[in-house]
């Protein structure tokens, strides 16, 4: 099983309660960048896990129009504060019932990180910048192997001039 871990893109400084910020357009455009990237290696995922929070349903919003899904679920367990070994453990049981199946998980920092560090006791809970993707595989009897961790920054080299389209459109 492939685990795609994201944060969620550049949210609003403010809101009335952090569960409603919304995504801000640098936020919007670096997560279709993101999905850009990512769609020829993933062509459908078949189960999304979003949090509760605005930003991250915003999220899976603007990824959806790349990457299609055949399930998605609102996750008490993935807001920024939640128990990660309670998350991973989730994450686990989705994988006994699609075994070469791709699952996305969309949350926050610092859950993102130490998700990866549960999933991979051997790896430092890594830093995700807005819309980071980190790739988590799962193999049976192999346990779990920290692939990569991505984000806007390493991306937009590669993609500069469908970045300034994107920036166009608003």
């Amino acid at each position: 099983m492939n685990i795609f871990i994201m944060r969620h893109g550049q949210a609003a400084a403010t809101a009335s309660t952090d569960a409603l910020r919304p995504l801000t357009e640098q936020g919007r455009d670096e997560v279709c960048l993101m999905a850009q990237w990512l769609a020829p290696q993933v062509p459908k995922f078949d189960r999304v896990l979003v949090s509760p929070y605005l930003r991250t349903s915003q999220t899976w919003q603007q990824l959806s129009r790349y990457i299609a899904a055949s399930q998605v679920e609102v996750c008490d367990e993935l807001t920024p504060d939640a128990d990660a070994d309670i998350a991973a453990s989730l994450l686990l049981a989705y994988g006994d019932l699609h075994p070469g199946g791709n699952l996305l998980v969309i949350s926050h920092m610092p859950i993102v990180g130490f998700l990866v560090e549960s999933l991979c006791p051997a790896t430092m809970a890594p830093i995700f910048v807005t819309s980071g993707i980190a790739k988590v595989s799962i193999g049976t009897g192999h346990g779990a192997v920290f692939d990569w961790l991505e984000g806007p920054h390493n991306i937009q080299p590669h993609y500069q001039q469908r970045f300034q389209a994107l920036r166009s459109l608003g």
